[in-house]
């Protein structure tokens, strides 16, 4: 049993009900009725768990959130609820295990219908684009891993942070603000030890502070030498 596809088709089939059904003008028990009647594959109980589901201020409240985000998206797709990882790995799969850039995603795939139309205009607009960044690429081919420079970047501009359009959540990028905080977690050990070492020295005035250093993998540099990485600076010693 193919759970995922027995999945899929329960969801397709309770949205078919929902769109031939459901009326808010009426009782729960007259879509029941009705509906029951006209088609003998629907179960009138479990129907009526349905319906009386779709009633309910929960659900009535998701709907509208959803019809509100809808409204507000620039650019549809014709996806629906299937994720665009779950796409591009089902496209693969028939592809030999090829997968499409993300400009041949947006044109195949993701806005464009059955019958080859598009969304809207501003889709046929984007995939017009993608389309001759594309044809120019064969004599420069771009790497479709680099999502900073390949052709759907060239359309649509650079990615937020944490998210590639057509791919899904990534792993967030380090920004160059993590050097200056590793710098300061540095600097702060050096002073630590710094503090150990005047201890040691006052506790133990014959110890051999280089060779106990060394011990540490802690070099002392010479006057006048570069330090490596992890030494100490000898004017703090």
């Amino acid at each position: 049993m193919d759970i995922p596809k027995h999945g899929e088709k329960w969801r397709t089939w309770k949205g078919l009900l929902k769109s031939r059904g459901y009326d808010p003008s009426l009782t729960s028990d007259k879509i029941v009725t009705q509906h029951t009647n006209n088609d003998d594959r629907v179960n009138p109980t479990q129907f009526k768990e349905l319906v009386t589901h779709w009633f309910t201020l929960k659900f009535q409240t998701t709907c509208a959130a959803k019809r509100l985000s809808r409204s507000k998206m620039k650019e549809p797709h014709v996806t629906g609820t299937k994720s665009f990882a779950r796409l591009a790995h089902e496209v693969a799969t028939k592809n030999d295990g090829v997968y499409l850039t993300r400009g041949e995603m947006c044109i195949i795939t993701t806005r464009t219908h059955k019958d080859e139309s598009f969304v809207d205009d501003k889709a046929a607009n984007v995939v017009a684009s993608l389309k001759a960044i594309a044809n120019d690429s064969v004599s420069k081919p771009i790497d479709s891993h680099d999502f900073t420079n390949d052709e759907y970047s060239k359309v649509k501009g650079t990615e937020k942070r944490g998210y590639v359009r057509l791919v899904g959540r990534m792993p967030a990028i380090k920004s160059n603000g993590d050097s200056s905080t590793n710098s300061h977690t540095i600097h702060e050990l050096q002073s630590v030890v710094n503090v150990m070492m005047n201890i040691i020295q006052e506790r133990i005035p014959d110890a051999n502070l280089p060779i106990v250093l060394s011990n540490m993998n802690i070099q002392v540099p010479r006057v006048g030498s570069s330090a490596p990485s992890n030494s100490l600076p000898s004017k703090e010693l």
